[in-house]
């Protein structure tokens, strides 16, 4: 199928995409997934998305390109049901995946600041799904810190410590974060997790 055709089944939350060459990036080809999160492999997916307002969502696909989880354009259907191809930068509005991701990227994707809830959502139901938590568990934590939302950031955090960890980092994070909350033993636990991960 084309590009051009992704409204006609709305259930497939992802599309790969097949094949590029034409100038025009309705013409390219795609074909449905049962992917239920963004995967981890090299390739082009076109993925189900939200346009997010302060009061609303709305569905569209955003272009993602794995692994490195680039997303520079965005599939948009407008009132009279023409497709219309457009940037993902200089928007008014935010465009986040309706999917949690399987690999690595950076967590703003998921932030919405518009109504950060909608991305916290999309992120806690990719919980429930994902394998390898620990990359969903990171994107959700960052943005529950940038919220103010302190104790909520420590329990995603303390999943990728559960889990594999990702980065020492976590627990520079899980530091700054229990010193926020005034709990000095937690904070210097792990200030020295993190001092002894990185060989300090």
């Amino acid at each position: 199928m084309k590009l051009r055709d992704i409204y006609n089944n709305r259930k497939i939350k992802v599309f790969i995409v097949t094949e590029q060459d034409d100038d025009n990036e309705l013409n390219w080809a795609i074909e449905e997934t049962d992917f239920e999160l963004i995967p981890e492999e090299e390739n082009y997916y076109f993925v189900k998305a939200f346009e997010v307002s302060e009061n609303e969502k709305t569905d569209c696909y955003i272009g993602i390109i794995t692994p490195e989880r680039i997303a520079e354009i965005v599939i948009l259907q407008n009132s009279e049901g023409q497709i219309k191809v457009e940037s993902i930068y200089g928007r008014q509005k935010t465009i986040i995946p309706a999917i949690a991701s399987e690999c690595f990227g950076v967590y703003e994707l998921f932030y919405a600041k518009e109504n950060p809830q909608i991305g916290i959502d999309v992120l806690r139901n990719g919980l429930t799904k994902a394998t390898n938590k620990n990359i969903v568990a990171e994107d959700l934590g960052y943005i529950l810190r940038d919220e103010g939302r302190i104790e909520e950031a420590i329990e995603a955090f303390k999943i990728i410590e559960e889990n594999e960890l990702s980065s020492e980092y976590t627990f520079w994070e899980l530091a700054g974060l229990y010193e926020q909350l005034g709990q000095l033993e937690k904070q210097i636990e792990y200030m020295q997790k993190y001092n002894d991960k990185v060989g300090i």
